[in-house]
């Protein structure tokens, strides 16, 4: 049901008009019916003609999130053309898996909603008030449409406070197993939904890994920092790598070792913070011939960057001396605040301090499964660059 009308300032509809999803609070000039947070409002430009129909939340950074630019109800239908869409790009473009995202926020036209699935059971997150209020509407289509075994929610960001929303995660439908198993390319693999990163599963590197393993030549050693569950380790080992695998997680090391294990694969793991991993392997005189570097995103908010820029530098000027002659570095950002050509100045720049020339192969992104939608930049959060020395 739409609560009441929100109007935009002369001149800024222009970007609504050509599909960017996102209202800011400098841009509404009056707001009229007295919608409460989460409520359905239409869209009007200054002349009171229709824009289209979003999530209005006051308090959000965004009070606007356009939904649609029709004068379409908000209802089972609208949400089941939305997914149907969504599907039929995903089975155009996702093979070799059953694990996959099938709705991707605002670029499937869903703002605030994320669905992955994972073999038989589906995982959501909910980033908006709105799209929470309307969990009563979307949730039955999942249920009807994609009859999984079993629905958890893990909405544990802490974006969701912007909101007025307190972190969740539970059970919204069937049963839930601790550990869900996936294949991909081949290899198995088991997603915690209890404690594990995002929705369980780096989903979005599905591709990154796969060009890994085509490069990789039987012998060389590969290093995966962050390694989270191994799978960028393990994709490398069955190319005929010896592979490393670092992260700060000891649950996160033991599933990889799990999965070493369940695909008859070799990797040796190591519990520790990669920040300070690297210089100590550097003293020992460790070589390899691939470094994948892929933090988790240490800056969620633009004024974060900088801390984010310092730890790119430091783990890039700290990884080149365990590079072999001719050695390859994957340098992996999974946060939108950090541009592309910010990121390359950040290589470059711990390149130079090391007085390292460094050779860019090629630039990377995230999964087809998440699209990027141009008309809205936010869309395109991981970047990897590929370089060699």
């Amino acid at each position: 049901m739409i609560e009441g009308a929100v109007k935009i300032v002369g001149g800024r509809e222009k970007k609504l008009q050509h599909g960017y999803p996102w209202v800011q609070r400098g841009e509404i000039s009056e707001v009229s019916g007295a919608p409460t947070p989460g409520a359905l409002v239409r869209v009007l430009n200054f002349r009171g003609e229709l824009l289209g129909i979003g999530l209005y939340n006051p308090q959000s950074r965004f009070p606007v999130r356009i939904l649609t630019t029709q004068d379409e109800p908000i209802d089972a239908d609208f949400f089941t053309a939305r997914l149907e869409k969504a599907l039929r790009h995903r089975q155009r473009t996702v093979h070799d898996t059953n694990a996959m995202r099938l709705l991707f926020s605002e670029s499937d036209g869903v703002p605030g909603l994320i669905v992955d699935q994972y073999a038989d059971y589906l995982v959501v997150q909910v980033r908006a008030l709105g799209m929470e209020r309307l969990k009563a509407v979307w949730l039955p289509v999942l249920i009807e449409r994609l009859e999984p075994k079993g629905i958890i929610e893990r909405s544990e960001m802490a974006g969701r406070s912007e909101e007025g929303l307190e972190p969740f995660a539970g059970v919204l439908h069937g049963e839930v197993p601790e550990l869900i198993e996936i294949e991909e390319s081949g290899l198995e693999f088991l997603v915690p939904t209890d404690a594990g990163r995002k929705t369980g599963f780096y989903l979005d590197q599905r591709e990154n890994r796969r060009r890994l393993a085509q490069r990789v030549r039987p012998g060389e050693r590969v290093l995966d920092l962050f390694c989270y569950t191994g799978a960028f380790a393990l994709y490398a080992a069955r190319a005929g790598a010896h592979a490393v695998g670092v992260d700060i997680l000891p649950d996160a090391v033991d599933l990889a070792e799990v999965h070493a294990r369940r695909n008859r694969l070799e990797a040796h793991w190591i519990v520790e913070n990669a920040f300070d991993w690297l210089p100590q392997a550097a003293e020992q005189g460790v070589k390899f011939d691939w470094i994948i570097l892929d933090p988790p995103a240490i800056a969620k908010r633009q004024d974060q960057k900088d801390s984010l820029r310092w730890a790119i530098w430091k783990l890039v000027y700290n990884a080149l001396p365990l590079l072999t002659e001719g050695g390859h570095i994957a340098v992996c950002s999974c946060a939108y605040q950090l541009g592309l050509s910010e990121m390359l100045d950040t290589v470059r720049l711990a390149a130079t301090d090391r007085s390292q020339p460094l050779f860019l192969q090629e630039i990377t992104f995230q999964a087809s499964d998440h699209p990027y939608l141009m008309q809205f930049p936010e869309s395109l959060y991981l970047k990897c660059l590929w370089v060699r020395i």
